[in-house]
Order: C-alpha cells, then structure tokens, then sequence
C-alpha cells in the first residue's frame, strides 16, 4: 500500500466519517500510538508498492485531521479487515470493513481495468461486489464455457472470519456460474502475508492468491517456472494442476477446468504421430498432458514405437510442433518366470519385513513399464504408506515409504470405516446401486493429514470421482458425462473392425477379456499377466487387455459397447542375458559399503535392464550417510559409487 493509496483512503474517511463516535474511535487510537503513516508527495510506480495492507489500513483508521477549527475521524465502518481476491486473468482485489462493505476495489492489471470500467463498488456489500464483477467477467468474455475456472482468494488476521469468507464466496461465484448455464471450476485458498510473494505479485501485475498457487505449482513441478506462469489464465493454470494430478493442499477445487479452448488430445497425439511418420497402430501411447513450455501451453505427448521412445511438446493452440526428442533402447530382457498378483504382494509386504495382517488397503496394480510387466503394491501401516514395484520374476525394482503426519478425527484408525463402506458411501451419494455401475474402484490415499479413500465409478457414458473420509463422508467429488457418438466405423484402408458405441450397453471387463481372449485364439488358463483397464477414448467406453502367452505379449483395445476388436497387437519378447537379482545386487552394494541390511535405512532401488549398460540403481541411508550405487546386473561389478554427508 502506497502513500497515494492511504490519502486516497482518508478522503474517503473525510466522506464518510461520523463525529458522534468520537469517543470509541480515540479508544481506538489510543491503543495504536505512536503508530504514524507519514503523508508524502511522492506517487511510486505500483511495482514498488509495499505489502503493508491490512496492518496499514487499520493504522490509518486512527489519524486524527484538524479541519476548520473541527476534529473529524475515521468510523469503524472505514478500517479494513479482509481483503479479498479474484482472478481469472483479470485480477481484481477488494478491501473489506468488519460488516463486508467494500472500501476498495482495485484492478491489478490492465484486464481488470476493463472489467471495473465504471464502477463504484465503495460502500457495497461483498455478495453485490462480486455479482457486479462476474457479470462484468461474461459480459467481456473472460469467463465463459471454453474457460470456465477462477481462483478465490481470503486474507484475513481472523481465521474463522476468513475460513467463511472462502465458502461464502465460493458459493456466491458458483451460483452466478450456474445461472449462465457454466459449469464452473473454482479454486479457493485463504492466504496469510508474504512479502516475497507479494513483490513477485506487484512485478507481474497478479494478486497475492494467483502468486502464491503459482509457487506451489513451481514448487511440486521444477520443470515449471513462476516467469512462465505468471501470465497463464487461471484456467490454464487449473488444467495443468488437474492433468498432470498435482493436488496442493491449501487450496480447494470444485468441478473441472474446460480444455474446450484447445485443440484436444486426440488432435495433439495426431500431430506429433504425423511428424513422426508413425501410425497410432503402431505405436504405445504414454502420456498426453498439459504443461507451459516458454509460457505458452502445450501437451506433452510420449509414446514408443518397438524399441524407440518419442516426447513430443505441441502447441496447445495451433498443433505446431514445439519441441521434440527420441531415445532408441536396447531390447527388453525376457523373464525366466511369471508371478501372480498374490505372490506379488507376498514379495512387497516381505521387502520391508511385515506381514499382510499388519498391512491395510493393500492394492496391487498390474502395468508395463518399458515393455516388462510390473506389479505395483501399494499399502499403508497407520500412517505410513509403502510403494513396490515388482518384476513379473518377483524381484523388488523399487521400494520406498513416506510417513504422513496425522490431524483431526479422520486420521484415527479408530473411526476408519474401510473400502467396501467407503464404496457404499460414494454410491449412495450418487444415488446409484453396484449393479448400475461399473469399474467400481478404491483405493486408500492420504491427504492434509486425514486418511481418505478414493472411488471411482461409471454410470453408462458418466464418470465418478469420490473422495470418503476415514468416517464414511464425502469429502469431495465430481462426475463428467461423456458425449458418445452415434456411430463409429473404421478407417478407409484399415482391417480392424470397429463397431458402433451406445452409451446404454457396457460389456465389463468379463466381456473384454473374452474378446481379446477370442481374437488370440487363447484360454485364460494358457496366459500369464492379464492385465484390464478401463477407459474413455473417442466418445466411447474402452477396454484395454493385455497378456503374455509364451514368449509372445499381445495387447489389445476393446470396444465397450459392442466388443469389437479396435486395435490389435502381439510381439515376440525378444529374450535377453542372464542378469543378477535385485538382492545380489543390494548385496554387492552392501558389501562394498561394508553394512548389513539392518544398518541402512530409505533403501530406494530401481532397475535399468533397458539400458546400454543395464544396471540396478540403489540408494539408501546410513548414519549420517547417504550412499549412492550403480552395480553391473549382467555381473554385479560396481559401475558408480558416490556418498555424501
């Protein structure tokens, strides 16, 4: 708050003071001695205005004017006590009394200039502030359904006061949403004074709030940076939190940010296949997702073509090809033997010496990674959570755990209802039955210090995200409804039969698997590693079914509606070397270091069997210790070792 900003405020004191409560407001000023604001002529530029805000508004509650002959003094109705934010790319904040008049409403860039353009929002209550300055932001077109997200944001000394603010707020902007026929994604934080964030808000012409979501951002994501999100909607800045599945844990989100202003995934995977001559037959997709590459969105596209990883950035926009790298491996190793998921588990719980009584929300995941089979089991003990990865052989390639502090009832063990109930409840919400859905899925996750479960459902072409707390209530959710269309056929010049969607019928993933069963000419009990994952593709419901028979892995996509084959493909696992176990490995290096497995600690080990040089990669603590290990897995030499304090 700047000199020119507290003449401004007085003036406005001058207008609206009340000289019959002279004696609470020198009550008032008495206690704030000596706590003088000096008046100067000199108007900094913005960018240096300092982050004195709410401590400056009340001090300057307290002066007292000599004016003509009379004493006239600020009214309690003139000190500040919230500030308020909204920003959408226009980022407007307002300053707030005790009884939610606004004192103050001030643009902080050039867009929410236009949006305040012939406003005196002075002296209105907050709920008609904020009705004024939506409608202002679709009548300009700042929001709309092609970009549907804003961020709230509270300051307030008062945690209770601002807490209510947060959801007063969140409730006045989704109804006006709602009443423009907008699904609105709303993101809602109370914030607390940070000079450092506040003089990076001043130099980028942004709130406090949308500077401190993009600091968490940068801070769970290094590839990102504050320059390059500075200037992103935060529309923009809602897709990349919810594709690439960063949660940050002071700020709450309601519904789904719209991607509807871009050119789509499909249409991203389309490009960077055609620059690099591929088919989407003959490649492995990975990943397509968000992400800001020299401020400007793009998706980041990864897929694999036999041996050959490509990475592609594509314009968000334009489908122009940003940037784009490929990575030829070696051949994938071939695996002597083929464990379940019970064995997988057993070889997980025993990594880190517990039993499965011991053990809670065990879930086991069946997945590839560079073309090898994985398990990945995840479980908890009270509040920790453990992870393992292991091979189709049942040897640990990764291991690792991470304690979450406890807070608030949820987190008791004492109130946990468990998965099935957790399903229940996320049911019932949704006013549907088990057998009305189907992928129903949950899993245990941890979140601000509470246990919460995760589930996950289908309702013909809708989808449900839940989150249950420990007690069995809803904690958040959302669902999206699908469009599908009325027929899909296949492609001129192509052999695979592709059968038109309903959204009415879903053959399951009994359904699936019989069909891609079919189309190899295979009985479940002839095939190792059957692996079922359900998704949406296209406008319609997908199964994707994958399985080893022999030394020959196929993989296949299913139509959901009709069972039709959409793509089809089995290899030749080309078999490799003999390599060495990850425990000969660990003992390599435990040798080496002259320790015993019960002397270390955060042991993290990880295999690179693809690598021109394949090796385990191991880590691990001791004392005061970290060692760092690299050990041969064709003869366990020692390839790399580093250790630091």
């Amino acid at each position: 708050m700047t000199d020119r900003n507290v003449e401004q405020a007085l003036r406005t004191a001058l207008e609206h003071a009340a000289p019959n409560d002279v004696e609470s407001v020198l009550l008032r000023c008495d206690d704030r001695k000596g706590n003088v604001i000096p008046m100067t002529n000199q108007n900094p530029e913005k960018k240096n205005r300092k982050p004195l805000r709410l401590a400056a508004l009340a001090a300057a509650a307290c002066l007292v004017l000599a004016i003509g002959g009379g004493s006239i003094y600020y009214n309690q109705s003139q000190t500040a006590a919230s500030i308020v934010s909204l920003d959408v790319n226009p980022s407007i904040e307002l300053v707030l009394n005790r009884r939610e008049r606004v004192l103050r409403a001030t643009p902080l860039n050039e867009d929410a200039a236009a949006v305040l353009d012939g406003m005196d929002l002075t002296g209105s209550t907050l709920d008609v502030a904020v009705n004024a300055l939506m409608g202002s932001l679709l009548k300009n077109g700042y929001v709309d359904e092609l970009a549907n997200s804003i961020l709230i944001t509270v300051e307030d000394d008062n945690a209770a006061r601002a807490s209510q603010l947060e959801s007063q707020l969140t409730e006045t902007v989704n109804a006006v949403m709602t009443s423009s026929s907008i699904n609105g994604a709303i993101l809602s934080q109370v914030v607390s004074q940070d000079q450092d964030l506040q003089a990076k808000a001043d130099e980028y012409g942004i709130s406090l709030g949308k500077a401190q979501l993009i600091q968490q951002l940068v801070d769970q994501n290094p590839t990102l940076t504050f320059e390059s999100l500075a200037g992103r909607t935060v529309n923009d800045l809602n897709l990349l939190l919810s594709s690439q599945g960063t949660t940050l844990t002071a700020v709450t989100s309601t519904g789904r940010a719209s991607d509807g202003g871009y050119i789509g995934t499909e249409v991203a995977k389309n490009a960077a296949l055609a620059h690099a001559g591929l088919t989407a037959d003959q490649v492995t997709v990975s990943k397509v997702e968000f992400d800001v590459e020299d401020g400007r969105m793009v998706y980041e596209v990864e897929f694999w073509a036999g041996n050959v990883e490509y990475e592609y950035d594509v314009d968000a926009t334009t489908g122009e090809i940003v940037k784009n790298r490929t990575e030829r491996y070696t051949a994938a190793a071939g695996q002597s033997a083929s464990i379940d998921e019970a064995a997988a588990k057993a070889a997980a719980l025993n990594a880190f010496a517990l039993s499965e009584d011991q053990a809670e929300g065990i879930l086991v995941i069946p997945s590839y990674d560079d073309g090898r089979f994985v398990y990945k089991v995840k479980f908890w003990t009270g509040s920790t959570e453990y992870f393992c990865a292991v091979d189709g052989a049942g040897q640990i390639l990764k291991s690792e755990k991470e304690e979450h502090s406890s807070s608030g009832s949820a987190a008791s063990s004492s109130t946990d209802v468990g998965l099935e109930a957790a399903k229940t409840a996320a049911l019932k919400h949704a006013d549907l039955s088990a057998d009305q859905v189907t992928g129903l899925t949950a899993k245990l996750d941890w979140d601000d210090g509470q246990r919460v479960y995760e589930v996950e459902f289908w309702q013909g072409s809708t989808e449900y995200d839940y989150e249950i707390n420990a007690d069995g209530t809803v904690r958040q959710y959302e669902s999206e409804a699908h469009a599908a269309p009325t027929a899909i056929t296949a492609k001129p010049g192509t052999s695979t039969s592709i059968g038109s969607s309903t959204t009415g019928t879903d053959i399951g993933e009994s359904g699936a698997k019989a069909a891609a069963l079919g189309a190899a000419g295979l009985t479940e009990d002839k095939v190792q590693n059957l692996y079922i994952e359900r998704d949406w593709d296209d406008g319609r419901v997908e199964y994707e079914v994958k399985f080893l028979a022999g030394t020959t892995q196929y993989e296949y996509e299913i139509d959901g509606s009709t069972g039709s084959i959409l793509k089809g493909e089995n290899k030749a696992l080309t078999s490799g070397g003999s390599f060495i176990s990850a425990d000969d490995a660990l003992a390599k290096a435990l040798s080496h270091a002259g320790l015993d497995r019960s002397a270390i600690r955060e042991l993290e080990m990880d295999s690179d069997l693809d690598d021109s040089t394949p090796h385990y990669s191991i880590e691990f603590k001791s004392g005061n210790l970290e060692y760092d290990y690299e050990i041969s897995a064709t003869d366990g030499a020692i390839l790399k070792v580093e250790t630091d304090n």
